[in-house]
């Protein structure tokens, strides 16, 4: 019973002792960390210097928008012939430049020439008539005055002359028409400009209404804008532009602004007049810039001084005074950025110092400083 007793008393000691340097060496690890702290801590406790502005309050702020648009010439046409037949003459080419009253394009006539021809002997003859008649009818005037013959006989020379001259009207009628389809042969321009296309060569035969050129006035391009109705007013008639073409800005003026809204887009169309055409044609896109009010209360920040907050929100960090203050957080949600500066709404006082930069360093209840001239701008 003794010896069995006596290792068991041997290990109990020996676990005690165990646990009791163990926990001897963790109360001195424990006690060094705290010594380190303790020695760090007037270095932590060293205000970060931080650059600043100041926040400024406003009750609405205005976004840049574009409005697309086209550019295209006041007159454009297609021109073709009014009557069927054979092209005989194309007078001009594509990329020509042609004058009002310009003959453009010929036809075949001849069918017309030979018509005319056949019209011009019915008018003979009809005038024949007419001539005819005439004397038959002073004759029997005088033959009835002499009572040599009867009033019928006046009655039906007096139709028979009433007869021959509507032949007459009517064969000249039909010649005018014909003058006029022989007329409507040759093509003419109806305004200055550029032919910008040929759609048929000589000896095509085209049907009435086909096609035959494109032209395209030369006077003063204008650029179409179909504007959103909530930022049309800000384009008033006669009121000077800048249009962008490409890589070139276009002096214009809004020329017309219609009373009438589109169906489908609910926009209103204007139309701007350039000052030149040089380096610009139509079916150039066109971009007209303009602005779009938002009735918002907030502030405009750098987004660098923005920081990532809860639930899609933002942090800004604010100082609770303006010499080695400490930092508050403040969120806020961002309703608009441009990629460098925000308009945020949220627990924000007009003149408070915000940090502009450098948030993802920095923590709530740091102590920072400000430099002797801090940035004190709002966008």
């Amino acid at each position: 019973m003794t010896a069995a007793t006596t290792p068991s008393k041997s290990g109990k000691f020996t676990l005690i002792i165990s646990i009791v340097v163990f926990t001897a060496a963790l109360v001195i690890l424990l006690m060094t960390a705290g010594l380190g702290n303790a020695t760090q801590t007037p270095e932590a406790r060293i205000p970060v210097s931080v650059s600043t502005g100041t926040v400024k309050i406003q009750t609405g702020f205005e976004t840049p928008i574009n409005v697309f648009g086209l550019i295209e010439s006041p007159k454009a046409t297609l021109l073709s012939f009014d009557v069927a037949g054979q092209v005989t003459d194309l007078l001009v080419e594509e990329g020509d430049v042609v004058d009002k009253g310009d003959m453009l394009a010929r036809q075949d006539v001849q069918r017309l020439n030979a018509r005319k021809r056949e019209l011009q002997a019915s008018l003979e003859r009809a005038n024949a008539d007419l001539a005819l008649a005439k004397v038959n009818s002073e004759r029997a005037v005088s033959l009835v005055e002499k009572k040599l013959e009867s009033a019928q006989r006046l009655d039906e020379t007096d139709a028979g002359l009433k007869v021959a001259k509507a032949q007459v009207r009517e064969v000249q009628a039909a010649l005018n028409s014909l003058n006029v389809e022989i007329e409507k042969t040759t093509l003419i321009s109806p305004f200055a400009g550029v032919v910008n296309r040929r759609f048929f060569d000589e000896g095509s035969v085209v049907n009435a209404g086909s096609p035959v050129f494109g032209i395209t006035s030369i006077e003063n391009y204008q650029a179409r804008f179909a504007v959103p109705a909530d930022v049309v007013e800000q384009f008033d008639v006669n009121e000077p532009v800048l249009v962008r073409v490409g890589d070139i800005d276009v002096a214009g003026t809004v020329t017309q602004r219609l009373p009438v809204r589109n169906v489908q887009t609910r926009t209103i169309d204007i139309l701007v007049t350039l000052n030149s055409n040089e380096r610009v044609r139509p079916g150039d896109m066109a971009i007209l810039s303009g602005f779009r009010a938002h009735k918002e209360t907030g502030s405009w920040l750098p987004v660098n001084a923005l920081s990532n907050g809860l639930r899609g929100l933002w942090r800004v960090f604010v100082l609770s005074s303006e010499k080695n203050a400490t930092l508050e957080a403040r969120v806020v949600e961002v309703v608009y950025t441009d990629g460098n500066n925000a308009f945020v709404r949220g627990a924000l006082k007009d003149g408070e110092i915000y940090v502009n930069e450098g948030t993802h360093k920095l923590a709530p209840g740091q102590m920072v400083a400000i430099p002797s001239q801090h940035q004190a701008g709002a966008y």
